[in-house]
Formats: C-alpha cells, structure tokens, sequence
C-alpha cells in the first residue's frame, strides 16, 4: 500500500469517528456493564426481579425508555413515537421493550393507565421500583433527574442493551425512527466491522492516531535514508 493511501485511509477513518459522535445515536462502547437487577412491581403490583422479568419476556436486545407516568410533555410524546416507530420495524429479529418509572411514588393504577393512554403493546414490559433501586437504575445510565414540586425534570432519553442486559447505546431525544432502532438492534447483536466502527468510535480514534504517528515516522525515516545517499 502507498504511503499515500495508507495516509487517505487514516484520515477516512478520523472522520467516521467524529461523524459517528455527531448523530442522534451515542454509542456506549462495551465496557458499560449490565444493567442493574433491582426489585421491581408490574401494573398488577406483582414484584419480581428486573433481569427476571426481562428473561420471561423472550430474547433479543431490550430497548429502555425512563418515564414517570404523570409527565405531561416528553414522557407521553416518547412512549407514543417508541409505539409509532417500533410498529414500523418488520421482519426483525426479536427485541423487548422495558418501561422504567423513576417515581418513587408511582403504583400499580398509575401503571395501568399509563398503558392504556399511550396505547402500550401487551408484551412490553411497564415497572417501577422504590426509591433505592431507582437510584441505582439512574446512576447507571447516568440519567439525571431533578424534582420540582410535582414536576421531574428529566433527560429525553432511550437506551439500547444487548441479548446480555449490557448498555450498548444511547437515544438522544427524538431524532430517532424505524430504521435507525432497526440498525442499531441489529448493529449491539451482529455489528460486524462497519458495526463495530460505528459502536467503538473512540478506540477508532486511538488507532487512527497511532496510524498516524507510524505515518510520520515512515516518513521521516525515508526523507533521513534519501539525503544520507545523496552525494555531498
């Protein structure tokens, strides 16, 4: 390979990185962890474990959204959109849907009629959980939430894991659709290499550094070869 190429090449490889940062998508990389198993009800106020109740509900990745139900604004608009959207993905592999109340004060009516407004399929999952293992939810995913009065303020966020409840990407409001939570599902499963540059942007970036580093010494040491064989 030309010195040339091998220099187009780190380049292609520095913008993909920083392009992959730009979009609605944030990759988490795979040393995030898994999700907490915390203690949780449904909305028929049944408690079981929250890696429990995922594993019952079949396989694949497990999209999450936060909410809490009294929300007027994002939280509806959210679950509404994860509806429309997810109604749009056909012939996929299986995935689960997890919506997570971080209100400590939620119960198992509220659940219900969170439900039934935002017209929630039947097989996704709808919990909360006590204040303690919310907290550990949030800190996990670094999902901030301030209290005002009746209001949670809150980050408009949705969270991708992988077949092992490892946190694999990150939702950024709403400019998201069908196809980028199918690629995505698809990419934290089977990423393949195009996947993994899209999922490890930063490692891309090391190994486009040390490309370039390599790049500069081979050019330094054949400009150094070049004036030692000229004649003085």
């Amino acid at each position: 390979m030309s010195l040339n190429r091998y220099l187009l090449l780190i380049s292609l490889a520095l913008t993909l990185a920083s392009g992959a940062q730009a979009t609605a998508v944030v990759p988490v990389g795979s040393n995030a962890g898994q999700m907490p198993d915390i203690a949780v009800w449904d909305e028929a106020n049944l408690q079981s474990t929250l890696w429990g109740r995922l594993g019952a509900a079949g396989s694949g990745p497990v999209i999450v959204l936060p909410v809490y139900t009294r929300c007027t604004m994002s939280c509806p608009i959210l679950a509404r959109m994860l509806v429309k959207e997810t109604s749009q993905i056909h012939g996929a592999a299986p995935y689960r849907v997890l919506i997570f109340s971080f209100d400590a004060g939620e119960d198992s009516a509220s659940l219900r009629k969170f439900r039934q407004q935002e017209g929630l399929p039947p097989n996704w999952i709808l919990v909360r959980s006590n204040a303690g293992d919310i907290r550990r939810f949030c800190d996990f995913f670094h999902y901030s939430v301030l209290t005002e009065g009746p209001v949670m303020i809150h980050l408009n966020q949705l969270f991708l894991l992988d077949h092992t409840l490892q946190w694999r990407a990150t939702f950024i409001d709403q400019d998201w659709d069908a196809a980028v939570l199918r690629t995505w599902m698809r990419r934290v499963e089977f990423p393949g290499p195009l996947g993994w540059v899209a999922m490890n942007p930063e490692k891309l970036v090391y190994i486009g550094f040390g490309g370039l580093l390599l790049s500069l010494a081979l050019i330094l040491g054949t400009l150094l070869l070049r004036s030692r064989s000229q004649p003085n």
